[in-house]
């Protein structure tokens, strides 16, 4: 072999070696490229960040069996409230009518006492408290006994007639110090299943305890603290319910829970009849139901993720979630970090706007105050109404329950509603609707004194359909006009305003044993007010659930001055 053949077989050689070398180079670099993409791509997924609502609306769902579950449980306390609460209907009703003793001393039988056996006995139940003032004590007795409700105990007619409304007024003055203090107690410290537990436990407590007043000032004062303690149930039944849906079913999830305060009305006239000579009996009845759920079913429920990611319990608030996805057969991504929606735009840290306060948010401040103003009328209009039932010429079992069956479709149709159209239009008009009813019961005050009138009650029911149509709506609206670090703060408000009128109308249900039209006719105008109020509110419908105050302000005060800019143009 020459030389040059030897020289270019080793230049070929080492072409081909560098080759391959340059092969490899390019190789190990595509792979490094590759490692990076890979590498950039993990990191990209771990910074995937999202809120409450759209983990809800992506792997969760809007609404489905795990949240239908949740707002079922959640739901069962309403019963219990509205047990509570409308229970001195028949505790404290004016007693069916009075007869004349038989007694072998005359004094005690009076010719006068004769003579007005059948009036006093199956007349007006006003008319007859009104003539037993005139006669001997101890020429007279009630019928059904004493021990029938508390006016017939403690003898509270003639002079002592309005230390009657004391306990009712009581009771929903103690619910305004609740609805505060749960508030609070749920939004900034224990949460909303934990208040729950809470307010159960002592709603069953007091409830019970109250059987057993001596006199009508403990009797009141027993009557207070029950109405202290029950109402953090309806707060964070509410909440709980609505905080865990899409954005679109919160209204119709928050509506259907009402149901249950409807069947807990139901329920009274059925434990309330076989009870009718022994008002005592019927509280110890409905002290129980709220002990057995506090023990069986409120474990069951599962706490607020909201709640719990503004507290910054973000893991915990992941696992509520997952247990939600869970039921579907899903599975939420590992890379999935909980935020607030406030930190991905202002980058305000964890505190989650902790220390954020409705009274010195200039905007809530106002909008708080007027939901209140309208709450206090609905609130009065609507307890009053159901107070008022004994006011009307009818059998007091069959009223409550006609009135209690109306509840059922002011639910649908609320529900059906709020589905399609504006939250303060429809808070309006429901509002307006009710006070007209009552105006039009004045028509047939006069002419049902004496006889029954099937129009009057009519015309009363669809009153109350009405009334309870704004009173449910303005939960709703209250829950989705606030963020979640004061909406369970925003929402006892809401309750105490309505709790405060609801306070005043046994006085008017009093005045109405005496004038049946007056009382009617300041329901009807009070209604008529408040209704014109929700007009300085603003519409919520299909808005999202902001998770601070400062979020909330900042981004409805972006889309008012886009809207301005766009009417402009």
């Amino acid at each position: 072999m020459s030389c040059i053949s030897i020289i270019s077989h080793i230049r070929g050689g080492k072409t081909n070696t560098l080759s391959k070398l340059s092969q490899h180079k390019i190789h190990i670099k595509g792979a490094m490229d590759n490692e990076e993409e890979t590498t950039t791509e993990v990191l990209n997924e771990e910074k995937m960040e999202l809120n409450v609502d759209e983990i809800i609306e992506r792997y969760v769902g809007s609404f489905g069996l795990p949240q239908l579950l949740q707002v079922v449980l959640v739901s069962f306390a309403w019963v219990f409230d509205s047990q509570n609460t409308l229970v001195t209907i028949f505790t404290d009703a004016q007693p069916s009518g009075w007869r004349c003793k038989t007694s072998a001393d005359p004094s005690l039988s009076s010719s006068w006492c004769m003579n007005n056996t059948a009036s006093g006995g199956g007349g007006n139940k006003g008319q007859s408290a009104g003539h037993v003032c005139g006669l001997a004590a101890g020429s007279w007795e009630w019928i059904g006994g004493n021990s029938a409700t508390t006016i017939a105990e403690w003898d509270l007619i003639c002079h002592s007639k309005f230390l009657a409304a004391i306990p009712t007024s009581l009771f929903f003055i103690g619910s305004i110090f609740g609805c505060a203090f749960y508030g609070r107690l749920a939004d900034a410290w224990l949460g909303r299943k934990k208040t729950l537990l809470l307010a159960c436990i002592l709603t069953s407590t007091t409830t019970f305890l109250t059987s057993f007043s001596p006199n009508i000032w403990v009797y009141s004062l027993l009557r207070f603290a029950n109405g202290f303690a029950r109402s953090g149930n309806g707060i964070c039944c509410l909440v709980l319910s609505t905080e865990v849906v899409g954005r679109k079913w919160r209204g119709q999830v928050g509506q259907y829970g009402f149901f249950f305060f409807t069947a807990g009305f139901l329920s009274l006239p059925f434990i309330a009849y076989p009870t009718r000579t022994q008002w005592r009996y019927l509280y110890r009845i409905i002290s129980l139901p709220p002990l057995v759920y506090t023990f069986l079913l409120v474990p069951l429920v599962s706490e607020s993720p909201r709640w719990l990611l503004v507290r910054g319990k973000n893991k915990e608030a992941l696992e509520v979630l997952q247990r939600f996805a869970g039921w579907k057969g899903k599975k939420l991504p590992d890379n999935i970090k909980l935020i607030i929606p406030s930190q991905a735009t202002t980058g305000t840290g964890n505190e989650g706007g902790k220390n954020e306060n409705i009274w010195t948010t200039r905007w809530a401040a106002k909008r708080m105050i007027t939901m209140m103003l309208f709450g206090f009328g609905v609130g009065f209009v609507y307890y009053g109404i159901q107070l008022n039932a004994e006011n009307l010429n009818f059998n007091l079992y069959l009223t409550v329950i006609i009135n209690a069956a109306m509840e059922i479709p002011a639910v649908f149709i609320g529900g059906i509603l709020l589905s399609f159209t504006n939250r303060r239009l429809l808070s309006s008009l429901s509002a307006i609707s009710a006070g007209v009813s009552c105006l039009l019961c004045i028509i047939f005050s006069a002419a049902s004194s004496t006889t029954s009138s099937w129009p009057q009650l009519t015309i009363e029911a669809i009153g109350f359909m009405a009334a309870a149509i704004a009173f449910n709506v303005s939960y709703i609206y209250c829950v989705e006009l606030f963020p979640t670090n004061v909406r369970n703060f925003a929402v006892s408000m809401l309750r105490q305003s309505l709790m405060l009128g609801a306070s005043l109308s046994p006085l008017l249900v009093v005045v109405g044993r005496l004038s049946p039209s007056l009382s009617f006719a300041v329901f009807g105008a009070l209604a008529i007010v408040s209704g014109t109020l929700s007009v300085w509110l603003p519409e919520t419908k299909n808005a999202p659930l902001y998770e601070t105050l400062k979020q909330q302000g900042e981004e409805e005060e972006v889309k008012r001055r886009r809207l301005m800019q766009n009417t402009v143009l």
